[in-house]
């Protein structure tokens, strides 16, 4: 798990605490993702849902699929994930009218994760950018922290 290495592999589930800003003025959202990860050598793939549901009249919702890549560094496991699905979000229109409604969307995370026990991770931070194509488009950035448990 130390060292420079690409031997980490296997199935995962994650959760996160997040919080972020939905580049509608809204100020910060907060609350959460989750998902499941297989992750081979070099390349996984990964499925997440996020929800940031509080604190704003602006809710975003997003589930997406894709790949991820992940390699062990000195004391950290670096990881990036990119995919696509579709996402739910409120938005102010140009009217100044709020309205919500579901539109394809995509989301980049980069991070960093340390092993604390030997099948749980932290994942120290993590941070996304994604973009919801609803009304004018809605575009989150989120920075997170949670856990992810190694189920094999």
């Amino acid at each position: 798990d130390v060292g420079l290495g690409l031997n980490h592999h296997g199935a995962n589930v994650f959760a996160e605490f997040s919080g972020g800003r939905t580049s509608q003025g809204e100020g910060i959202v907060w609350g959460g993702s989750a998902g499941a990860y297989l992750q081979g050598s070099l390349l996984g793939l990964v499925v997440r849902g996020t929800a940031l549901p509080s604190n704003s009249s602006i809710h975003v919702y997003d589930a997406v699929l894709g790949p991820r890549f992940a390699v062990s560094l000195p004391f950290v496991r670096a990881f990036a994930e990119a995919g696509g699905g579709m996402g739910h979000s409120g938005y102010y229109d140009s009217a100044g009218n709020l309205n919500s409604d579901w539109g394809p969307a995509w989301q980049v995370n980069l991070g960093f994760a340390r092993t604390i026990l030997p099948r749980v991770e932290w994942r120290i931070l993590e941070g996304s950018y994604a973009h919801i194509y609803t009304g004018p488009g809605i575009s989150p950035i989120t920075l997170s922290t949670g856990v992810t448990v190694h189920v094999w």
